[in-house]
């Protein structure tokens, strides 16, 4: 266990299209949607950089590249062979450009640059290819061959001590690999039913429409806590809750308010008990409307601002937050 007082967390999911080719087609509205999430990169640092905001940015190993000839250097041998062949991200090779000039939808060197340059902004890994743990088809070989490869391509900054499970999905005996790599800690899921570690496949309708209603409504317990449980030698930050984008045929008639509202009291309940809360999001999910979702950032880190002068709350990254815990 590490100890530790009450933190604001943050950790973003960065990956551009590589998390979400099995569902979202590079067509001319995604390419646009993706500039759009790239240009809110810098003002997002800004926002932090004002507010004294720490955080991880969980970023996908293919990323990193400069070029498709060093992509290519950077493959692991052994791949997951998904049962559903759409998970698979390498069939989209033959497609990518050539670098970030040519293809800013699958290479972001000059963001992670930007992101490393910031005060408080630390890099971890979301695997090297958005890598799904549950799904039927992946071995433990390919999964450790995918941490070499996420390590190898993140070495301009150093190997990554963090590490964000894409989808969530994560099983305990790949723990072992995660050490072996220099990993130190890893973002678990809400201590609740509905967020338990599962594939897309047995991932339940009802289960999505909680998780949605639970963004709204108050249906989980307590999403605060204390120190990191070890697991294996690793520590486990859990997540406490989704920065959900607003989409306006859900949040039109209030949803927003009530999102946000409840993010805020979540956050007010935390400082108070000296807690840990631990907000996420991708950086994508900003650009379903900008200046909204913008604006909702910025009053979560005014009300963070707030907290730390009222109850001396402090910033973390999941990095600084063990770090502190383990003076």
């Amino acid at each position: 266990m590490v100890n530790n007082a009450g933190a604001f967390i943050i950790s973003l999911d960065f990956e551009l299209h590589w998390g979400v080719f099995d569902h979202t087609t590079l067509d001319g509205k995604s390419r646009a949607y993706f500039r759009t999430t790239r240009g809110l990169i810098p003002p997002t640092l800004q926002l932090f950089t004002d507010y004294g905001i720490a955080a991880t940015w969980a970023t996908v190993g293919m990323l990193f590249a400069n070029s498709k000839e060093e992509l290519h250097q950077l493959l692991p041998k052994h791949r997951p062979q998904y049962r559903n062949p759409q998970l698979d991200p390498y069939r989209l090779l033959k497609e990518v450009g050539e670098n970030e000039d040519e293809d800013p939808y699958h290479y972001a060197p000059s963001l992670i640059e930007q992101v490393a340059a910031t005060p408080g902004q630390k890099i971890g890994s979301h695997t090297f290819s958005h890598y799904y743990c549950l799904e039927a088809g992946q071995d433990s070989e390919a999964f450790t061959e995918d941490l070499e490869s996420a390590q190898l391509a993140a070495t301009p900054y150093g190997h990554a001590t963090s590490l964000v499970f894409p989808r969530n999905q994560y099983r305990t005996d790949y723990f072992p690999a995660l050490r072996r790599h220099g990993f130190q800690a890893f973002r678990g899921n809400p201590d609740t039913w509905f967020w338990q570690s599962r594939s897309g496949e047995d991932t339940t309708l009802f289960q999505r429409a909680v998780r949605l209603t639970d963004n709204y409504l108050p249906l989980a317990k307590s999403c605060f806590f204390e120190g990191g449980a070890e697991n294996d030698g690793l520590v486990n930050v859990p997540s406490s809750r989704f920065f959900r984008p607003y989409l306006a045929h859900i949040d039109g008639l209030g949803g927003q308010r009530l999102k946000i509202n409840r993010i805020k009291g979540e956050m007010e309940r935390a400082a108070r008990l000296g807690k840990a809360y631990h907000l996420w999001w991708h950086p994508h999910n900003l650009a379903t409307d900008p200046t909204r979702n913008m604006n909702a950032l910025e009053e979560i880190l005014k009300k963070f601002e707030q907290l730390n002068k009222n109850y001396g709350w402090q910033s973390h990254s999941m990095e600084s937050w063990i770090e502190a815990g383990r003076k």
